[in-house]
Parts: C-alpha cells; structure tokens; sequence
C-alpha cells in the first residue's frame, strides 16, 4: 500500500486529507508543522507529502527544501494551500522541490489527478 504524509496544522485537514487520501488506497501518515514533517518523512519515507504552506515552528515551504534536499529522488511532495495563496508561493515551492499544488478544499480528484502528474498513479 502506498504511504502518503499529510502535514498541516488544522487538524481538520489532517483528517478531511486522510479520509481522501484513504478513499485512493493510501496508508496515513501525519505531521502538524514542518519540523515534525522532516522527522516523519525520514522514519516513513511516504511515497506523496501533501505539506501546508503556513504552520508554526517551520513552514512547508522551507520543510519542503529541507526534505527535496535530503531525500532528492525520494520526495514527491504537494504543496496545499488556500487558492488565494497558491499564486504567491507556487514558484517558491518549485524552487523548493515541490512537485505539484493541491488548494486545501482538494476532492480525491484533484489528488488523483495531482498523482497522474507526478506518475504516482498509473
């Protein structure tokens, strides 16, 4: 079963991403800021992270650098914010190592279709 890390620091998403993420055969994984996110990804090693941008203690954006930067073949991670933000930090993302965006109100269409993308689903 593939392994997806859901990080946010609304639980909410947390748990509105895992039914989702659960409905497209995902095993879950969770962290609330980035630093946790690191720390899960290095003992998981997920096949998808879906990283909010704005979170205490770390942000996804720098979380996101960090994971790209240890793990440059391993890490397939979606960015997830609100669609008013997406804009502003897409290109960061990508120069992070980011993969893809996903708006935070994501159905399991648009992760579906985000995992087609990055060839995580066949």
């Amino acid at each position: 079963m593939a392994k997806i890390l859901i990080v946010d620091d609304s639980a909410y998403y947390r748990k509105r991403g895992a039914e989702i993420a659960k409905m497209a055969g995902f095993e879950c994984y969770f962290a609330k800021n980035g630093k946790e996110a690191i720390e899960m990804f290095s003992k998981v090693k997920p096949d998808v992270v879906t990283m909010d941008i704005c979170m205490p203690i770390l942000d996804g954006l720098e979380a996101t650098r960090i994971i790209h930067d240890l793990y440059p073949t391993e890490a397939k991670i979606l960015i997830c914010s609100s669609v008013g933000h997406v804009p502003t930090y897409k290109r960061q993302a990508f120069n992070n190592g980011a993969v893809g965006v996903l708006s935070k109100e994501y159905d399991i269409d648009d992760l579906e279709d985000a995992l087609s993308e990055i060839e995580l689903l066949k």
